[in-house]
């Protein structure tokens, strides 16, 4: 019988600019590829580790060495290899455990050769709109970032700062666009949120995400109730917390594989949402095409995509996934998840 081989890389990509939010900034990410080959057939995943969730690169390649390969060998479906990392893989880090998933669904649609996105039954891989981010600058430099990203439809623009407002003039003074605001939990009291929010809903804006800290859960229910855009959970929802909850504090949640740790719950976490009334977005963090197209792929069924990171580096070392001339996510047809 033939067995799983492993192994891994690190590539450090490079962004178009620096990228700042209410945390801090970054001009480059070391993501870690991790390729898994049986059969004559190579499957891929990526790995984005985020310090805010206890991350690191050095902590993946860690994770990755002790890993037990061997356990893949009995996995025929989906739903096999996430039960099996599950129980397997449940102490390390969420975006390891989602490169090696992600690696092993591409492996699995490619052994068949068929794209994954088919055998997982959606209709068509064609998905929403995905906003394409603003991080957080001078307001002239920002400015220049929106008419260097003239051809895509919807601008997400990180806020958190104390001159927020300015920020959005700012950027009304060069489009008209739709935009969505990111504010990164940088808004402290329930009175300073709402009055942003006031603001921003002069502002042609859709929707406002983790206006405030993820602690703050009374503050956020007490902001639903008043707010007049909807409300987006980003850093509030790692994939852990009850949905219910959830919903009485957001209208929206943004699922972020490297958060989730597997595609395949990030699909079931999908219908589940929906079904307690709330709208979904797939986000994304700094990453190559190859995340973003498992990313992508979730977002088929979703009411929103933030799936860009590949569009903010300089270096993608894939090809295959995209933005059709709609900004709209568009999948490939080639076999697995379409990215080589």
């Amino acid at each position: 019988m033939s067995r799983f081989k492993l192994s891994w890389e690190v590539k450090e990509l490079f962004l178009k600019n620096v990228f700042t939010i209410a945390r801090g900034s970054r001009s480059s990410v070391h993501n870690v590829f991790i390729h898994l080959q049986k059969d004559g057939v190579e499957g891929i995943g990526e790995s984005s580790p985020n310090k805010r969730y206890g991350e690191s690169t050095e902590l993946a390649l860690q994770e990755l060495q002790a890993f037990n390969i061997d356990c893949l060998n009995d996995a025929t479906t989906p739903d096999d290899v996430e039960t099996i990392l599950q129980k397997e893989a449940a102490d390390i880090s969420p975006s390891t455990r989602v490169a090696i998933e992600m690696a092993w669904l591409d492996w699995w649609a490619k052994s068949q050769n068929q794209p994954l996105w088919q055998l997982l039954n959606y209709a068509k891989p064609v998905g929403p709109v995905s906003s394409y981010t603003i991080g957080i600058d001078t307001i002239e430099v920002m400015q220049q970032k929106i008419v260097e990203a003239s051809d895509y439809p919807i601008y997400k623009i990180k806020l958190g700062t104390d001159h927020d407002r300015a920020l959005i003039q700012g950027i009304r003074e060069v489009t008209d666009k739709p935009i969505r605001v990111d504010a990164n939990e940088g808004w402290k009291t329930v009175d300073q949120a709402l009055q942003e929010i006031e603001f921003l809903a002069s502002q042609n804006v859709e929707l406002v995400e983790q206006p405030m800290h993820s602690s703050m859960v009374d503050e956020l229910k007490a902001l639903k109730k008043q707010a007049s855009l909807p409300l987006c959970a980003d850093e509030s929802f790692t994939g852990t917390e009850n949905l219910h909850e959830i919903a009485e504090c957001f209208d929206i949640i943004n699922i972020k594989l490297m958060k989730m740790g597997s595609v395949v719950k990030t699909r079931r976490v999908v219908k589940q949402a929906h079904d307690l009334g709330l709208e979904v977005m797939i986000g994304c963090m700094i990453e190559s095409s190859l995340a973003n197209a498992a990313g992508g792929l979730v977002a088929l069924n979703c009411e929103y995509a933030d799936v860009d990171g590949h569009l903010l580096i300089s270096n993608d070392p894939w090809t295959g996934f995209g933005l059709n001339a709609q900004g709209q996510i568009s999948l490939s047809n080639a076999p697995g998840l379409g990215v080589g």
